[in-house]
């Protein structure tokens, strides 16, 4: 691995959360030929760092991550502060708190951050005045007073400015392949879209979900999809609820943001293990299956198609979470839109930040694994410092390309298993049991 010099040609894939905060940090750092690429300009519209909202809570039960929320915190509340909504986050799960969760709880408190402990569901609908019928039936939980959310689209503009400002080119282009030298040990440029090649002499991968499709990663990482959608809400229910808190149920994976002070719109989620949609990857040499996003053409003009409906699990678990938290009147609504959100998930839903082993220019910076937007303010630091080699030894390892393949279960997340979206639209669903496939039960459905 070779670090560049100042005056080093770098060129950064990716223009979402990643790519862009380790552009600026590189700018800020001296580096002084810094371009950007992606296939449109950002926020880019099928990119995870795109939407109205996404959550900052320092709620993790790996204490790493809990303090580094707490250093970017510093940042939404200052420099971001605009793009930036406290309201807490409401954690519950079914009474008797999972591991992650009292993990998460011990980091909070640990920390010093306030919270407020429900031992059920009545007892957190009551503090927060929710008196539709049987609100948060069967939980348990707390609210963690200083989380809040992001404005994604706004905050991405924001710090795109911030990097052209500073010195930053953005190229429009899809990047389809990454060009090396004979050996295979330099990175000379890339292959963009319609033949043309760009030279280089340092590149970052900050792909996001795209990320495998330049760079195998040999089961290092995968993209998953997940289901979000939009409600409407009248002006007299935005203020019946615009006071709530992010609400997450760690069991079935639902979460929902309180209303868009601009739109009254209620986004809601679930954070699974997700949808998988493989293609072919063409190569100069052969070609190889790899999850990725659909395609969207952007230099023919295409944009990213609407929709209003989900696979039948993700609409089941999304209503059922609905009612649990807004009531039965609005989870049952039609969605104004929905999307599929991509995530790229490594093994241990740790990032990645580290060289390509046996290519001394080529960095990789990706692995959002669906919890990297809220560290947008911060994150390039710590992927300049990858580059650098200057991070603390313990944090090197954490983001390291690793060599030895082993998997760690995410317990932060809920709902139905892997899952082709093929399948998910089929309704063909790898059932396992009533736990793990909440949003799969009928009978929730039935009551509401």
């Amino acid at each position: 691995m070779t670090p560049p010099s100042k005056g080093a040609r770098i060129v950064i894939v990716g223009a979402g959360a990643f790519g862009l905060s380790t552009a600026y940090y590189l700018l800020a750092s001296g580096y002084s030929s810094i371009t950007i690429l992606d296939r449109t300009t950002p926020p880019v519209p099928d990119g995870s760092s795109v939407d109205i909202s996404r959550i900052v809570r320092a709620d993790y039960d790996d204490i790493v991550y809990a303090n580094m929320v707490v250093e970017a915190l510093e940042l939404w509340k200052t420099e971001y502060k605009e793009f930036y909504y406290p309201c807490g986050l409401l954690s519950m799960t079914p009474t008797g708190n999972p591991k992650y969760l009292a993990d998460a709880l011990a980091n909070v408190s640990g920390i010093g951050l306030p919270v407020t402990q429900f031992s059920s569901g009545q007892e957190a609908a009551q503090y927060l005045k929710l008196t539709h019928d049987k609100p948060l039936n069967g939980l348990a939980g707390y609210l963690s007073h200083d989380a809040g959310w992001a404005y994604a689209e706004k905050a991405t503009e924001h710090l795109f400015r911030k990097c052209m400002q500073l010195g930053a080119v953005f190229v429009k282009s899809k990047v389809d392949e990454i060009i090396y030298s004979a050996d295979r040990t330099i990175v000379t440029g890339l292959l963009l879209d319609g033949g043309k090649t760009l030279p280089c002499d340092f590149a970052v991968i900050a792909a996001g979900a795209w990320t495998d499709t330049l760079v195998p990663s040999e089961s290092r990482m995968l993209a998953t999809g997940q289901p979000v959608a939009f409600v409407q809400l009248t002006e007299e229910e935005y203020g019946k609820y615009k006071h709530l808190p992010i609400y997450i149920n760690f069991v079935s994976g639902f979460y929902a943001f309180p209303p868009h002070p601009e739109s009254h719109i209620v986004k809601v989620a679930r954070h699974s293990y997700g949808y998988t949609n493989y293609r072919t990857v063409p190569t100069s040499s052969s070609s190889r299956e790899s999850s990725q996003p659909p395609e969207i053409e952007y230099s023919k003009g295409a944009t990213p198609p609407v929709r209003t409906t989900l696979p039948k699990d993700a609409d089941d678990c999304l209503r059922v979470g609905l009612a649990e938290y807004f009531g039965r009147d609005i989870a049952q609504r039609d969605f104004v839109k929905a999307r599929i959100c991509w995530y790229n998930d490594t093994l241990t839903k740790d990032f990645l930040f580290d060289y390509l082993p046996g290519v001394d220019n080529l960095f990789i910076a990706t692995g959002g694994s669906g919890h990297g937007f809220k560290f947008l303010p911060i994150i390039g630091k710590y992927s300049v410092g990858s580059i650098e080699q200057t991070l603390p030894t313990d944090l090197l390892d954490k983001f390291k390309w690793r060599t030895d393949i082993q998997k760690k279960e995410d317990l932060s997340r809920g709902g139905t298993p892997l899952m082709t979206l093929q399948d998910a639209e089929a309704g063909v669903y790898p059932v396992t049991n009533a736990e793990s496939t909440r949003g799969l039960n009928t009978s929730f459905m039935s009551n509401i």
